[in-house]
């Protein structure tokens, strides 16, 4: 498929590059990827806090793609963020119960872990912030 000049999967690439991605992702991809991590949040994450914070980062890029002003002004951003919205609402419910950490985080996916985790998450959150998730067997 031909992408057209101005299209979002062009405004896309050129911020993840301006942000230092290496993987040139499409939009609905970047959505895939961020749906797919608030899922296994939902189930328990289970790998340890670095590995959480780097697969936060795929927000952390929607989030600058939603920003831009020239993103805004194209006729597939209501579709994307609608979509981020969507994926969102189903992280703030993952969050909603779960231990505030980073306080002065201006990222509200940043500020808190889920409440409930699996092995490693659960230990490593003990470990690094003092703070017992509920462990999901």
């Amino acid at each position: 498929m031909m992408v057209r000049e101005g299209s979002l999967a062009d405004h896309f690439r050129r911020i993840a590059r301006e942000a230092g991605w290496t993987v040139a992702l499409l939009p609905g991809e970047a959505l895939r990827s961020w749906e797919e991590m608030v899922d296994e949040c939902a189930d328990g994450y289970d790998l340890d806090v670095s590995e959480y914070l780097n697969d936060l980062s795929v927000r952390d890029l929607l989030q600058l793609v939603a920003d831009d002003a020239k993103v805004r002004s194209l006729p597939e951003f209501s579709w994307f963020t609608a979509e981020l919205a969507r994926i969102d609402e189903g992280f703030r419910t993952v969050l909603a119960n779960g231990p505030l950490i980073r306080t002065e985080e201006r990222r509200w996916w940043r500020r808190s872990f889920p409440a409930a985790g699996r092995g490693d998450f659960v230990s490593d959150v003990k470990e690094r912030y003092g703070v017992e998730l509920t462990l999901v067997d």
